[in-house]
């Protein structure tokens, strides 16, 4: 090539850079000066709602432990000595002033006995004194007689006057022996009656500890149990207390009987706290005339509090506490907001919300998740 060609090749390669930059500078300044006229989309958030609704609820507490009778008699007997018959065995219904056993009396009926002839002696040392006595005082009143009459010096009259005093004090130390005999009597016979071991209460033996022949140590014949009513005793809080009632309803279940419940009452309430767990001690009452329930056997009991046949219920979990109040994320259309409530009775997984719903209101099923006041959310009703 010529050099003349060479040189309208480099212009023309020179020009056309020229118009490829400046196109290129013309595209990125209109861009920098566009403005961005598409602004963000606001973030939706997917949350598990429920809605409220209208439904029974009933408030209880929930207590469990071991079922015992209504009480539990240790029969021992007051007399030492060795059983001679226990007419009873474990089981076997039992009622107040019955014969549990006996003790060998031998030597005891061998008192009673000697204590009887003493009675008799001293009944006998009596009616001598009181004829002494009797006799004593018509001889001093004759011889008042034959004094005032001045036919009996005094020395006889002041000796029958002591004669009378003498009389009159053997009839009294006899009346006193005879008092004291019949009282070793009648304790001995209370002795006597002792080796005669009976029930005190009624009920059925539940244990049974010797034969005869035995002679009885610290522990107790038999132990008789009443078990026509049994007992159920826990200790609560001092809140779950001051909301309980003496006759408030209970229904009892058992593990031991599935699918039955036993319907009882609070009986009692202990008015002291025990100072070792801060607890009050309860005391819930089922009767059990059909022995259905054993002693020792592990039960629950659901003492109801109050109940309401219709109230606006929501999950307990909906319910959380914001600024000192109490409050739901309530959701309306698509935007979320917190709502005071005032709650009433809770059967522990539910509460009832007596104002600031109604039912078929929506709010986030766990408050737990809190988001901020006017988000926008995706209500995802959950079941």
């Amino acid at each position: 090539m010529s050099r003349n060609g060479f040189a309208v090749a480099g212009l023309a390669i020179i020009l056309t850079s020229s118009f490829t930059l400046a196109a290129c500078g013309s595209s990125s300044t209109t861009a920098e000066a566009a403005p961005d006229t598409k602004a963000a989309a606001p973030t939706v958030v997917d949350v598990a709602v429920v809605k409220a609704t209208t439904a029974p609820i009933e408030a209880a507490l929930e207590i469990s432990g071991t079922l015992a009778p209504r009480s539990r008699v240790a029969v021992k007997s007051k007399l030492p000595g060795t059983i001679e018959h226990v007419l009873v065995d474990i089981g076997d219904a039992v009622s107040v002033g019955q014969t549990i056993a006996t003790i060998d009396r031998r030597e005891i009926d061998a008192q009673v006995d000697a204590a009887t002839a003493a009675v008799a002696v001293a009944k006998a040392a009596l009616d001598t004194a009181e004829a002494n006595l009797s006799n004593a005082s018509l001889e001093h009143d004759r011889a008042k007689n034959l004094f005032d009459k001045g036919a009996l010096p005094r020395q006889r009259l002041d000796g029958a006057a002591t004669q009378f005093r003498a009389a009159t004090a053997q009839r009294d130390l006899a009346t006193a022996n005879l008092a004291q005999a019949n009282a070793t009597l009648r304790r001995l016979k209370e002795v006597q009656r002792d080796a005669t071991v009976t029930s005190p209460v009624n009920g059925f033996v539940v244990e049974r500890n010797y034969d005869a022949g035995a002679i009885p140590s610290d522990k107790p014949i038999v132990i008789v149990a009443d078990l026509r009513q049994m007992k159920l005793e826990a200790g609560v809080s001092e809140l779950e207390a001051g909301r309980l009632k003496v006759g408030m309803k209970a229904n009892i279940s058992v593990q031991a009987k599935p699918g039955l419940t036993f319907t009882g009452e609070l009986a009692a309430i202990a008015p002291e706290v025990d100072e070792r767990n801060r607890h009050f001690q309860i005391d819930v009452r089922v009767p059990n005339d059909g022995r259905t329930l054993l002693s020792g056997m592990y039960a629950s009991a659901r003492i109801v509090e109050a109940t309401s046949a219709s109230a606006v219920v929501i999950p307990k979990d909906a319910v959380t506490s914001r600024d000192g109040k109490r409050v739901v994320q309530k959701v309306q259309g698509d935007t979320l907001a917190f709502t005071e409530v005032v709650e009433g009775l809770s059967d522990g997984g539910r509460v009832q919300v007596v104002k600031g719903l109604a039912a078929g209101d929506t709010v986030l099923a766990d408050a737990r998740k809190q988001l901020a006041p006017g988000s926008k959310v995706r209500p995802i009703e959950s079941r």
